[in-house]
């Protein structure tokens, strides 16, 4: 016999008996379709909270069909996420990268506009001298011979940029950016 919510708060006493009921109907109705205990657990407890949710902007008439529609969706979601998943077990070297939150790509943004400013420091020389050495990756002799100058002021201009490059941005080194 299902009892109606039509005036009750989740979270009274008599409805809190009632909802540990659902969720044990619940988490029996979830296990008969997956076989992972911790999943049952995760998903039958993301369905109450959504019921919670829901419950806190408009009161829910049905509870228990609500929690049961709410897993439904969730289940759905996860064999869809399954389907599309490689059945193949991978090796973690040869895993393709997760995509950067928002969050990560707005501070490597940042990190990038911080490191072309402290670049735009220097001078013309000591720029390029760093410029080539890191990102053309051309040695000391291949700089020297570009630029026009000796071996030792190749060496000089990359220490210096080096130094002023660790000052301005060295307190970022911490992270992963």
């Amino acid at each position: 016999m299902h009892r109606r919510f039509a005036h009750v708060p989740i979270g009274d006493a008599d409805t809190d008996e009632q909802i540990k009921l659902y969720l044990s109907a619940l988490r029996k109705f979830v296990t008969r379709r997956i076989g992972d205990h911790d999943l049952v657990e995760d998903l039958v407890q993301e369905s109450y909270l959504r019921l919670l949710a829901r419950n806190r902007d408009n009161p829910v008439l049905e509870p228990q069909a609500y929690l049961f529609r709410i897993a439904s969706n969730l289940l759905a979601d996860l064999h869809r996420g399954a389907k599309r998943a490689p059945t193949t077990d991978c090796d973690p070297e040869n895993e393709i990268p997760v995509r950067p939150t928002q969050e990560d790509a707005r501070s490597r943004a940042d990190l990038q506009h911080m490191f072309e400013a402290a670049l735009a420091e220097l001078s013309p020389k000591c720029r390029a001298v760093f410029l080539m050495r890191r990102f053309d990756d051309l040695d000391t002799g291949a700089v020297a011979t570009r630029l026009g100058i000796s071996h030792r002021m190749v060496q000089k201009y990359m220490t210096a940029a080096m130094t002023h490059l660790y000052a301005r941005l060295g307190h970022h080194r911490g992270g992963e950016q």
